[in-house]
Parts: structure tokens; C-alpha cells; sequence
């Protein structure tokens, strides 16, 4: 086992680390969720976001893993911090630096790691976002691509939650630093007692578009976008009142009318005899990370070719049906579909036309489905139908018959006219199966019964006599 040596900024980079004070902290929901979404994308059972002080690693946040810290001379993360990229180790057992690493000998058993290097604004590494397996495995571009996203995203909230701590600090009773108050990047508004406003700093008006004049003595409600209840601000309030700060995400919107998402601190500021005094509110813009959240997700969740959900989405949704199936005591139906002599057309005309076909089926079988239920593309030339909360099991027949009947008209594709035929395999819950694998098992194994009969046709799943 090779030790990580030091790094040539090491005491800078121990100094950045202790400025965001995120060292023996409580958890942090937003990074547990970060977390939680990297090992989906990655599909990895374990994820962490690793923190590399003088002698351990310390996890700010992780999943599938119930350890806190470990020794910095086991650390997988105290060699990927030594480097600019992302380092990724495929098979630990073949990588002279960890394969007799207590880690890959024992438990947890790693053999896949891949880390991003989380650095901060002046590029000093604090540590990775890693994920980890207990097989040999890669990451796909895609994934690669998304956890990077991710490890930025983490930054920038740790650099969130540091500024706005430095903001909070500045702020003590009625002594508002001019400077600070001027030049902060975050927004500020002060409220007296009764809400209404009292002043704003620049970045508020950078930020919504209205002046100083625009808002004073006014209500902030003037910003609000309608988006959240009216139970929402009922807990904003109830916590203020109670512990005099408040914080969390939200959408309002500009002058303009533009909606965007910001999140917000809220604290109060008491008089002597315990009477509030004033409410200054620190918010920041976090419209681009939200997006950048939702495509990571959309990523994650969805065929790049079809935009239908892909394996992932649909295991998840088949899970949701076979409860809501126990819960409800209904049947639902899962169909299996392949489509017949596809690999001809890829060899016929190539791949770019095999993919135009790919994209018509899915339309023609999404049009032959209820809004409740679910199209997938599990990869190549095969789909996966949910029918949800089946009042009559004959209705999957129906459906099933539809979309070979849609399947078997021509395509017309780069001016040549193909024909294809799909065979398909019916199972139901919970009739047979109750599980995602077990229903999954039993609807292939039916699709391959009605190729086996002839292709271009539908079976219902039937279990072995005996």
C-alpha cells in the first residue's frame, strides 16, 4: 500500500479548509442530497463527499455507508487530491497504491473508486466527491460528466454558506457595516417590526431590478412569485418567531416579472426587552444551479435518444406500482416489448437511420398508452410498458395487440420504407411476480415465447407446471 505524500500547498490548503469551518459539523441536507443524487447517477452503492485534513478524511456527507472518518493513510481521496482530474481506480486489486489497502481487503470491500477533486475558488483541493463500488466498473462520459457538475455545485454551496455567514457576522443589532452592506454580493433587505421595508443594499437591486425607492416602506411580499402556500410562510413565520431565523430555498420574482430561485437567511434582531427590532434577510440567486440540478436529473432519468425514462426511471416507477398494486389490492401489468428484425435495419442502412426508427416506435407506442402509465427505453431495441391500476387484465391484451398493430405499419425513413413486427411479453402483479426482478424475469421470458411462436404477436406470462 502506498501513502499519498503531502501536498506542496499543504499548510494553504489546511488553511482554506478551516475557513469554510465544515469540519465535525452537524449534517448538511443539501449535500446529503448531492450525495445521494451521485450515487443514482453513477449507480454506485456508496457515495461520499470526503474532507482531507492533517491526518484523516472526514465525511461531510455520505450514502451507503455508515462510517464518519478514516485514517488519511488508507485514504482512496488523499491520492485524488493530489490531482487535477478525476482520478478513477477501475479495479483497486490491480493498482499497486491500494490493492492490500484495508479498505479493498476488508470492509467495505473497495474495488471501483472515482473522485472529483472539490476545489475551491483559488483552486485548493479540500477534498473529493467520491463514488465507490464493491466490483470492478467505469463511469460512462455521462455520468463522468454529471458528477463533475455535481462537485462544483458542492462547492459553490460551501461557498454559499461561507459568505453568508461572513454576512450574518457584519450584521449585529442596528450597526450595519456600510461597506459590507454596499458591496456584498449577496442581496439584503432590513425590515422594521412590522415587515415593511426599511433599506436594501445594491445587490438587491442587481439582483430584482427595484431601487431603493421602489420598495421602502413597503412589504417584501411585493417579490413574491405565488409559487409558495400560504402554509409555506406560516412555518417561515412560526420559526422566526420562535428562534429568530429562518432559512431555505424559494422562488420570487424581479421587476420584470422573470421568476427565479433564491435562497434565503432570515434573522431577527431583538430589542433589550426581547421585542423584535428589525429582520434582515441575505438572499442569493440560485436559478442557474437549479437548472443545472434539474438536467442532472433529466440526465440521470432519461434515454438520450427518445427522451422516454430509461432503466433507471423505470425500475423506480415499477417499484412505486407494485406498491400503490399491494396498497390498492388492483393489478397492474408490466409488457415486455423487442422489436422484430431491427438489427437488420441497422445493417441495412446504419445506425443514424436505426435510431430515427427507434424514435418513431417509442411515439407509436407512447400513443397507444393512458397518460397514468409508463413508456421506458431499456436499451437497443427494447421497451417496457407499466399499465397502471388495472380494472380488467384483458385491457393489456388490447394494448399489447394495439402497439403490434401500430409497430407493423410501414416507417418511412430517408426515403426507404421499412418494416418491422415486435413481439411481446406479459406479466402482471401481483399475480406474477411482486418484485421489480421477479416481474421483469417473467414478462422477457414471455416476449421470448411469442418470438419463439412467430414474432409479431403478444404471450401472457405462464408459469411452470410442477
Amino acid at each position: 500500500m502506498k501513502i499519498a505524500p503531502l501536498p506542496n500547498n499543504e499548510a494553504e490548503r489546511l488553511a482554506a479548509l478551516k475557513k469554510y469551518d465544515i469540519l465535525d459539523t452537524e449534517p448538511d441536507v443539501a449535500l446529503d442530497a448531492m450525495v445521494q443524487l451521485a450515487s443514482y447517477i453513477c449507480q454506485t452503492p456508496i457515495a461520499a463527499i470526503s474532507l482531507i485534513d492533517e491526518n484523516r478524511q472526514w465525511f461531510k456527507a455520505i450514502a451507503g455507508l455508515g462510517a464518519k472518518e478514516t485514517p488519511r493513510d488508507v485514504a482512496f481521496c488523499a491520492h485524488a487530491i493530489l490531482q487535477d482530474e478525476t482520478m478513477i481506480v477501475r479495479d483497486a486489486l490491480d493498482d499497486e497504491r491500494f490493492f492490500d489497502n484495508p479498505l479493498v481487503t476488508s470492509n467495505p470491500d473497495i474495488r471501483f473508486y472515482a473522485g472529483v477533486p472539490l476545489a475551491d475558488e483559488e483552486g485548493m483541493h479540500l477534498g473529493t466527491l467520491c463514488v465507490i463500488d464493491r466490483v470492478p466498473r467505469d463511469l460512462s462520459q455521462a455520468q463522468l460528466d454529471a458528477i463533475k457538475v455535481l462537485a462544483k455545485n458542492i462547492m459553490a454551496h460551501l461557498e454559499l454558506r461561507a459568505s453568508h455567514k461572513l454576512a450574518r457576522k457584519h450584521i449585529n443589532d442596528l450597526q450595519i457595516s456600510a461597506i459590507i452592506f454596499d458591496s456584498a454580493s449577496e442581496a439584503i433587505v432590513v425590515t422594521d417590526a412590522d415587515n415593511l421595508i426599511v433599506t436594501v443594499n445594491p445587490a438587491f437591486t442587481n439582483m430584482t431590478g427595484y431601487t431603493y425607492h421602489d420598495v421602502v416602506g413597503k412589504n417584501p411580499g411585493l417579490l413574491s412569485s405565488g409559487r409558495q402556500s400560504k402554509e409555506f410562510y406560516q412555518v417561515m413565520w412560526q420559526s422566526l418567531n420562535i428562534t429568530g431565523h429562518w432559512d431555505g430555498e424559494l422562488w420570487n420574482t424581479r421587476k420584470n416579472g422573470q421568476e427565479y430561485a433564491e435562497w434565503l437567511s432570515i434573522n431577527v434582531i431583538f430589542n433589550a426587552d426581547g421585542s423584535k427590532r428589525l429582520h434582515v434577510a441575505i438572499f442569493s440567486d440560485i436559478t442557474d444551479k437549479k437548472k443545472a440540478d434539474e438536467l442532472i436529473w433529466k440526465q440521470a432519468n432519461y434515454d438520450h435518444l427518445t427522451q422516454m425514462p430509461n432503466r433507471s426511471l423505470f425500475r423506480d416507477r415499477l417499484e412505486q406500482e407494485i406498491k400503490m398494486s399491494h396498497r390498492l389490492s388492483q393489478s397492474a401489468a408490466l409488457l415486455f416489448i423487442d422489436l422484430d428484425h431491427f438489427k437488420a435495419v441497422n445493417d441495412t442502412l446504419g445506425h443514424d437511420a436505426g435510431d430515427v426508427l427507434l424514435v418513431q416506435a417509442a411515439d407509436r407506442i407512447s400513443q397507444c398508452v393512458r397518460e397514468a402509465d409508463t413508456v421506458a427505453r431499456m436499451g437497443g431495441d427494447e421497451f417496457t410498458v407499466i399499465l397502471s391500476q388495472l380494472g380488467d387484465t384483458k385491457h393489456a391484451g388490447r394494448v399489447a395487440q394495439n402497439i403490434i398493430e401500430q409497430l407493423s405499419q410501414p416507417f418511412i425513413i430517408s426515403g426507404a420504407t421499412l418494416n418491422i413486427s415486435a413481439s411481446i411479453g406479459i406479466a402482471f402483479c401481483p399475480q406474477d411476480g411482486k418484485s421489480v426482478e421477479q416481474l421483469l424475469k417473467n414478462a422477457d421470458k414471455s416476449m421470448y415465447a411469442a418470438k419463439a411462436a412467430g414474432r409479431g404477436r403478444f404471450n401472457y406470462f405462464t408459469a411452470d407446471p410442477g
